[in-house]
């Protein structure tokens, strides 16, 4: 008889939701909205293609990809049967000292299919997006002690970056609303607000490495970068000697338009990091991907402690790699890149309608990621906080017209599975509009 565990599918929703308020603590979440008897927990119970459906069966429209990882929709069969496949071989295996076949193909593949043409040779694999920026910044300030410069011991980041909540991470992140109230700690880090002040830097002897997000700055509410901002940065790099680190981990897989936001400008760094949507979705997977120029004086170490010490239990994790490789075969056999060409052009009409409505502040969209910004209250909170802002009323209103979609302050993020059709991409966005309407009172 096949053994069966209780994951809790036959309880009945209001006792679920008690339990979620008894029991657990939520990341990134407003608790005294959260713990409100009043307030209805959204309890997701499935998924197929672009939808979620909650415990009341009503079916909403994942507007979150499932917070960025979600690249194909939900239930792909081609990931499910990888998946499937991997897990009746071995879950996991330590990758410290260890390999796999799942780890070994899909680094080749990565490099092979698409990164090796940029000048990436390596990969190093983590669980998520954080340790996988961790595992960048240890790099970096490792390789510059190896290549004969350990006064170089600082970065450089912007003001509206996110790139994790771990101590290095966070110390690079510049948005307030991701930052404690701890005091500074981790990194040092030279502060910028935009690319043109690289040069009204006094000197760039202490830095050791440069992080930016390409493209667009999601956690700042979709905010895009100047044009050339990445060609200003690499350049001012080789100039100074400083490695240059780009934050893939939501840009990557095809959120902009083009499979990594670096390639809009044809412009690589010398640290590539990616994560959310490099398992196709279906686990925790991570992977900072780096040049010759940056892996070759690990590999001239002698002593073990000059090597890269650094890892995580479940790095490398098989299942995880397995969904992965089924991802890149589903980008080549479906054309994902291509057929994406209509849904990013239907988002683009549909928000160019929805810019000049009552209530709203601005759009923003970068391939088929998008923000839409609503008018604040007087003596609201900033635009990157988090609470019950004008922005998460506007998000309720969604869940309840059948958008689940995240805010960031008074933005409403729109960034859906890959797999959406323009159908459901206008379906989407007029939903937003239509819930701003009955929110903000425009």
């Amino acid at each position: 008889m096949e053994a069966t565990v209780d994951l809790g599918y036959g309880v009945p929703p209001r006792d679920l939701r008690g339990w979620d308020r008894e029991f657990l603590w939520h990341p990134f979440t407003y608790l005294r909205e959260w713990l409100s008897p009043e307030f209805e927990i959204p309890l997701i119970t499935r998924g197929e293609g672009a939808h979620l459906f909650d415990a009341e069966g009503r079916r909403l429209i994942d507007g979150n990809a499932s917070i960025w990882c979600n690249v194909h929709g939900h239930g792909h069969p081609r990931i499910l049967a990888a998946v499937r496949q991997q897990l009746e071989r071995f879950a996991h295996s330590s990758f410290l000292g260890f390999s796999h076949p799942p780890g070994i193909l899909l680094a080749r593949r990565l490099i092979e299919e698409h990164l090796g043409k940029w000048g990436f040779r390596r990969v190093f694999f983590s669980e998520s997006g954080s340790n996988g920026i961790e595992a960048a910044l240890r790099m970096t300030l490792q390789w510059q002690i190896l290549t004969g410069h350990p006064e170089r011991n600082r970065f450089v980041a912007f003001r509206r970056s996110y790139h994790g909540d771990s101590l290095g991470a966070s110390s690079v992140t510049g948005l307030a609303a991701f930052k404690s109230d701890l005091g500074q700690s981790g990194y040092p880090v030279v502060w910028l607000d935009e690319p043109g002040q690289l040069e009204e830097m006094e000197s760039a002897d202490a830095v050791a490495g440069l992080i930016l997000e390409p493209v667009i700055a999601g956690a700042a509410a979709m905010l895009p970068w100047p044009d050339r901002t990445l060609a200003r940065c690499r350049e001012w790099c080789d100039r100074h000697a400083v490695l240059f680190l780009h934050d893939e981990v939501f840009t990557g897989f095809g959120r902009t338009g083009k499979m990594f936001g670096f390639e809009h400008e044809a412009c690589p760094a010398d640290i590539l990091i990616l994560g959310k949507a490099l398992s196709g979705g279906v686990g925790p997977l991570s992977a900072t991907v780096v040049t010759d120029r940056v892996f070759e004086p690990f590999a001239r170490a002698e002593s073990i402690e000059q090597n890269f010490l650094y890892g995580h239990s479940y790095a490398g994790h098989a299942v995880g790699c397995a969904g992965g490789l089924a991802s890149l075969d589903v980008f080549a056999e479906e054309k994902v890149l291509d057929r994406l060409e209509g849904p990013v052009a239907a988002l683009g009409e549909a928000l160019g309608r929805l810019r000049e409505r009552p209530g709203v502040r601005d759009v923003r969209q970068r391939g088929f990621a998008a923000a839409v910004e609503v008018v604040q209250e007087p003596g609201a909170v900033a635009r990157t906080s988090y609470g019950l802002t004008q922005g998460r009323r506007v998000t309720r209103e969604c869940w309840r017209l059948g958008l689940a979609a995240r805010s960031i302050g008074n933005s409403v993020i729109l960034v859906l599975p890959l797999c959406a059709d323009p159908g459901i991409v206008r379906e989407a966005v007029d939903i937003i509009g239509e819930a701003i309407r009955r929110t903000v009172g425009a």
